[in-house]
């Protein structure tokens, strides 16, 4: 199983709680008055929030590694975060020794896309270790999590502007869906860059 394969029932998860979230925050009178007979027999309501949810996850199926990275990293020219191997992440990790690294591979490149392909290299030397694995999976649902993020801002954000009764609650609503896009960019850049110091600290460390 590849490690993409591995994250979809994570995303599905995803998909389910923000829907139940949604159909919360559109009932949220009903919720707060006790008429849970109103909540239970109207799911109908839902369903326009649920079709967005299915087109987000198409959506999120259709873009690229590169155009995702753009999101994650809110960088549109050369937006990989192996385009900053060098230069930025290894400067900051006690655990890479970069004079090993040097020795190796000569000077190491300062250009982004020179310095994309050469970290790329080096992880297909060490794409099987256990631990690039971990934290590459780590980066792969957190990177598809955040775009899906994004899609569902506009999507239920709009949908609850529409659907949910009290403007306030809407907002509220509207609040949390911009939190979770900044809490989980934030993680896919943490995990992004643990993903690419992993790969160089196995190497400097002669793997």
């Amino acid at each position: 199983m590849s490690l993409k394969d591995t994250d979809k029932l994570p995303l599905f998860i995803v998909l389910v709680v923000n829907f139940a979230v949604f159909y919360v925050a559109v009932k949220a009178d009903a919720v707060l008055s006790g008429a849970w007979l109103d909540v239970a027999h109207s799911p109908a309501e839902a369903l326009p929030a649920g079709f967005g949810l299915i087109l987000a996850g198409v959506i999120n199926a259709q873009l690229s590694p590169h155009a995702k990275a753009r999101i994650v990293f809110l960088c549109w020219q050369d937006p990989l975060p192996g385009s900053q191997a060098f230069t930025r992440y290894a400067q900051t990790d006690s655990r890479i020794d970069l004079r090993v690294l040097k020795e190796e591979y000569g000077p190491l490149p300062t250009d982004p896309r020179e310095q994309n392909v050469l970290w790329y290299k080096l992880y297909k030397s060490v794409e099987e270790d256990a631990s690039v694995k971990q934290v590459h999976r780590e980066f792969l649902f957190t990177r598809d999590y955040n775009t899906i993020s994004m899609i569902m801002v506009f999507v239920l954000g709009v949908a609850g502007f529409v659907q949910i009764p009290s403007s306030s609650t809407s907002l509220i609503y509207f609040s949390v869906l911009v939190l979770q896009f900044l809490l989980t960019g934030r993680a896919a850049r943490n995990h992004g860059q643990s993903f690419i110091t992993t790969v160089l600290a196995l190497k400097g460390a002669g793997r």
